[in-house]
Formats: C-alpha cells, sequence, structure tokens
C-alpha cells in the first residue's frame, strides 16, 4: 500500500528529532562529567570559591540522560512504524504528538510572560548597555519562543493528521484491522501520560529533593513514602484506562479531585509554594532568583491556574467516554424448551 506524503514526512521529523535528543544525551553526559571532574580536582575557576556540586548530581544527570536516549529510541521506533504503516505506530506518533503539544503550549505561554515582565539586569552591567542587554534578552526568549511555538504547531499537526479518517483507513487497510478502536484515543493518551508519572515519581522518591502535599515541606522517608503511593497509583490508573477498567476512570477521577484541591490550596496561598520554591533551588543551586518575588509569585500561581484547566479537561475527557468502559452486554444464551 502507498505511504501518504504525511507519514512520510512524519516518520523523517521523528528520525532527526531523535538523533537531536541522542545528542543532546552526549553533549550533557560529557559536559557533566566534565565539570564534575573539574570541580572536584580544584581545576575549575572558581571551584575554590562555588559551591561543590551535590553529590547526587551526576547520577541525576545520568538519569536524564538515558531518559533522553529511551525517548529518542521510542521516536525511532515510531519512525519505522510508521513506514512499515503499524497500527500501533500511529497510536505512538499521536502520544508524542499530545506530548509535544502540551510542552510547547506551556513553555509558548511561559516564555510569553517572561517577555511581558520587566526583567532585572545583573548589578555588574554598565549603566550604559542596560538598554542593549534588556533587548538582546527579549530576542533571546522570542527566539526560544518561537522554538516553542513549532513544536506545539507540530505535535497538534499530528493530532489532526493521524486522526483523519483517510490516514486511519491506510493503517486499518495495510493491518487488515478495522479503522475503529474501542479505546479512544484521548484514553489512550491520559492512560500513557500516567505510566510516565509513575516513572518519574519513582526517580523523585530517589532523588533528595523535598516534597510538597498541601502547604508542608517533606524530606526522607516521608517524601519517598509519598512519590511511592503516587507511583502505584499512576500506574494503576495506566493500567486500569489502558483496559478500560471502570475502577481505573473511578481512581482517576478520585486523584484529579485530589490535586484540585491542592491546586486551589496554593492558588489561595502562594506562598506556600513560594516557601518551597526557595528550599528546592537552595538544593539545587544557592544562587538566589533575580526575580522579585511578586513575580515567581505570579508564575507560579499561572502555573497552577493552568494546572486546573487541565485537570476540567481530564475530567470532562472521563465523563464522555464513559461509556466506553461499560463491558458489552453478553447475547442472551438459547436455552433449550422443556418438554413435557
Amino acid at each position: 500500500m502507498k505511504r501518504p506524503i504525511g507519514v512520510i514526512f512524519s516518520a523523517i521529523l521523528l528520525v532527526l528529532g531523535s538523533l537531536l535528543q541522542l545528542l543532546a544525551a552526549l553533549g550533557m553526559a560529557l559536559t557533566g562529567a566534565y565539570i564534575h571532574q573539574q570541580a572536584t580536582s580544584g581545576r575549575l575557576p572558581g571551584a575554590t570559591t562555588a559551591p561543590p556540586m551535590p553529590g547526587w548530581m551526576p547520577i541525576f544527570i545520568l538519569a536524564f540522560c538515558v531518559f533522553l536516549v529511551a525517548l529518542a529510541v521510542w521516536g525511532i521506533l515510531t519512525a519505522v512504524g510508521l513506514f512499515r504503516l503499524r497500527g500501533w505506530a500511529r497510536y505512538s506518533v499521536l502520544v508524542i504528538g499530545g506530548g509535544l503539544a502540551l510542552i510547547g503550549l506551556v513553555s509558548l505561554l511561559a516564555t510569553l510572560f517572561m517577555l511581558a515582565v520587566p526583567l532585572p539586569v545583573a548589578a555588574g552591567v554598565d549603566a550604559s548597555q542596560v538598554r542593549n542587554v534588556q533587548a538582546i534578552t527579549r530576542i533571546m526568549f522570542g527566539v526560544v519562543a518561537f522554538f516553542y511555538g513549532i513544536l506545539c504547531a507540530v505535535g497538534v499537526s499530528w493530532l489532526v493528521y493521524f486522526n483523519r479518517k483517510k490516514v486511519r483507513e491506510v493503517f486499518a487497510g495495510a493491518m487488515g484491522e478495522a479503522a475503529q478502536s474501542r479505546r479512544p484515543f484521548l484514553i489512550s493518551l491520559i492512560a500513557v501520560l500516567n505510566m510516565i508519572g509513575a516513572v518519574s515519581c519513582l526517580l523523585m522518591a530517589l532523588l533528595p529533593i523535598p516534597g510538597a502535599l498541601f502547604g508542608l515541606i517533606l524530606h526522607g522517608w516521608a517524601k519517598a513514602a509519598l512519590y511511592l503511593v503516587f507511583a502505584v497509583l499512576q500506574a494503576a490508573i495506566g493500567v486500569g484506562l489502558w483496559r478500560l477498567e471502570e475502577w481505573g476512570r473511578r481512581l482517576t477521577l478520585g486523584l484529579m479531585a485530589f490535586f484540585l484541591v491542592q491546586s486551589v490550596v496554593y492558588l489561595v496561598r502562594p506562598s506556600l509554594l513560594l516557601r518551597y520554591a526557595q528550599e528546592f533551588n537552595q538544593i539545587i543551586t544557592p544562587v538566589q532568583s533575580p526575580l522579585p518575588e511578586r513575580i515567581q509569585t505570579i508564575m507560579y500561581g499561572s502555573s497552577f491556574g493552568f494546572s486546573v484547566l487541565w485537570i476540567a479537561a481530564i475530567v470532562a475527557v472521563l465523563i464522555h467516554y464513559r461509556a466506553a468502559f461499560a463491558r458489552p452486554a453478553e447475547p442472551p444464551r438459547n436455552e433449550p424448551a422443556i418438554t413435557q
């Protein structure tokens, strides 16, 4: 069967993006290893006065590099599946497109917000060069915003294109399957995102980064237990939604209600989140954030406002597709007639 040009172009984009991720992972690993070696040997300029790199930071860099490599392998496998018109590859590129659209949109909005806010200038900058520095900074943010806009556009285009009837029929015809699937795509996307979230929670449980729960800052075993509980819940939700189990849908609604309450708490009391952010930043880097506290509060409040919209969207999807979780009725059994 002839491959549509859009499928071929999407597969090529996936391969190129995966190769860039592999290069980024390699560069990050080499840079992290070099900085760690130079800092420990005292040959890095300013290493004697700068605070030492936390002992867990190399492990975090290595784990992030492995994550990038895993994403690159996923993209390459999906590209191969698209070339072969495999049905699973269409679902895979839809999940990737949804992730790109979400990440691109959130990052684009955050970058545009930074463009609208008057950015502070370092104290050592000459007063006559303040305007030039601010102009260059805004140009840099504009380039970053343009990149995230392209990323979001690619994700949205894949969501639209691979959901078209003709494209679905091409993949279905190549595999001899029905074009329609009992599991809605949005349910599959939420299931995959929860599985990824479970892995992320496991990583957060191992890192010495504090956790937050309704304004409480947790450390040690309390923080690890919190993330492990969320990892188990999100893994169960991923499996339940993927198998279209009603308990998976209800568990998701319950967890969304929990996240909604916590988001409302932080929206009402932004100082709680600001206190956690300050402690979090001190662990990552002791350098104080150059942004004023008012701007940080607006940024954190906006992020949790977006999370409320995200929770509302997930709840709306689960309510709209509730019929998909109903078990198909079994056909009535023909009982033999009773003879006298």
